[in-house]
């Protein structure tokens, strides 16, 4: 259903722009489960369709569930076009560095090894983390660590850079500046597996998915900064402007109305999907993700 409902803002973009060739690509778009069923709902055909993901695993599967798509490795790949370029959950993943306060001083927070395990490894700070923290770590108590998205900007930037009109869709966990102060303290630094929280971030590495929250507030300044009009909602608002809520109403009619007529498997289906809709948008959970808009 997410994919789905994303399918409406594309036509919405489509339409702003005026164009007959408009292009569709994920970044970061895994086993095709978000751009498949997009791809399906358009009433267009996308020029390209264009997946983009670095794992070799992840490429081989989308040239199954999304056999139209064009597989590219990395941006480097892709010519500049018009539409839409979506990232679903993907900035959280790209490296980052860590920043330790330390009175009114910055020191990083390298990886290292004590010959056994892998350990924190104190270090100087870089002029380029700490003219980043200037601008976007806001106020840290002493012992607090913040999480320097440089990479971030420089990825979301390169993506902006394909578009010769369109939009760029950034959707992820986390918040401003501002709305992230209160998490200075340890972090936002974590690991997840399986879907559930996972140990240490330097144990079992490889085994393990590393994130930490965004900060939309240094992407939105980049992107600002580089000519794009710059958006920031909630997932929840994002997907009920496009009509999501209305979806889900009448998937409960639907649902009495299996109930009602014996149709049990047809019910279970219905009310399956319902569910799942729903979750996207979960005020504590899913429906707190952040979306992002950079028009150009």
């Amino acid at each position: 259903m997410f994919g789905e409902t994303i399918a409406r803002f594309v036509e919405e973009e489509r339409g702003r722009l005026g164009s007959d060739r408009f292009a569709v690509a994920e970044l970061g778009a895994g086993s095709g489960s978000l751009l498949a069923p997009l791809a399906s709902t358009l009433t267009f055909d996308p020029d390209p369709l264009i997946a983009i993901d670095l794992s070799p695993a992840a490429r081989s599967k989308l040239g199954v569930t999304v056999p139209t798509a064009t597989v590219a490795v990395s941006l480097d790949e892709v010519a500049p076009f018009s539409g839409v370029m979506i990232a679903n959950e993907l900035i959280d993943n790209v490296p980052m560095a860590l920043a330790v306060r330390q009175g009114n001083d910055w020191r990083e927070r390298w990886v290292g090894s004590d010959g056994v395990d892998l350990v924190w490894v104190d270090a100087p700070v870089r002029l380029e983390v700490e003219e980043w923290l200037g601008r976007w770590a806001g106020p840290v108590q002493d012992g607090g660590i913040v999480e320097v998205q440089l990479e971030a900007q420089a990825l979301v930037l390169a993506a902006l850079g394909k578009l010769d009109g369109g939009a760029l869709v950034l959707v992820d966990y986390g918040n401003t500046a501002e709305g992230l102060a209160n998490r200075r303290g340890e972090g936002t630094v974590r690991t997840y597996q399986g879907h559930h929280l996972g140990p240490h971030p330097l144990e079992a590495p490889g085994e393990t998915d590393l994130t930490a929250d965004v900060n939309f507030s240094a992407l939105i300044d980049a992107l600002t900064e580089a000519g794009a009009q710059t958006e920031l909602v909630r997932q929840d608002e994002f997907l009920e402007g496009l009509g999501i809520r209305g979806r889900l109403d009448r998937m409960r009619v639907d649902e009495l109305a299996a109930a009602r007529d014996g149709e049990a498997m047809t019910q279970l289906e219905v009310r399956s999907l319902r569910t799942a809709g729903e979750t996207l948008l979960h005020p504590r959970g899913l429906g707190d993700f952040r979306v992002l808009i950079a028009r150009v």
